[in-house]
């Protein structure tokens, strides 16, 4: 894939996460059908109980938790760094969970796309304290 076509894919990412960040479980399904049906997701907290997200099932069960368990939170993307088959995220995550206490962590997501411009592998790292430490 071009370079602009990467660039595009990883916007319609985060257009798909902002529409799940700002609707309701609603809309998880806009962004578990940009993943390709035999994609792999996994993140810092997965990897602490040594487990990934596999298949668009898993992977729409992993968004469905990610809008129950972080609410009003808002992903803020501040930097994209692009390959021939990959777009590296960076962003900063705040606002209020459904507990009302804050959330705020940053981190940055790694998406490698297939030929056919679906996701195929998905990476996030951020450090699992800055969202079990809550306070102001």
């Amino acid at each position: 894939m071009e370079q602009s076509q990467i660039k595009s894919k990883a916007k319609e990412f985060i257009d798909a996460l902002r529409t799940l960040e700002n609707g309701t479980l609603d809309d998880v399904g806009q962004l578990a059908v940009l993943f390709a049906n035999d994609a792999t997701l996994t993140n810092s907290a997965l990897d602490s109980k040594d487990k990934q997200m596999e298949g668009q099932d898993e992977i729409l069960q992993f968004w469905t938790q990610y809008k129950e368990t972080l609410g009003d939170a808002v992903s803020n993307f501040h930097h994209i760094t692009l390959s021939e088959d990959a777009a590296g995220l960076f962003w900063t995550t705040e606002g209020t969970n459904p507990t009302g206490d804050k959330v705020h962590y940053h981190g940055s997501t790694l998406l490698v796309f297939n030929p056919e411009g679906t996701i195929q592998f998905f990476r996030g790292y951020y450090n699992t304290r800055e969202l079990t430490l809550k306070g102001g």
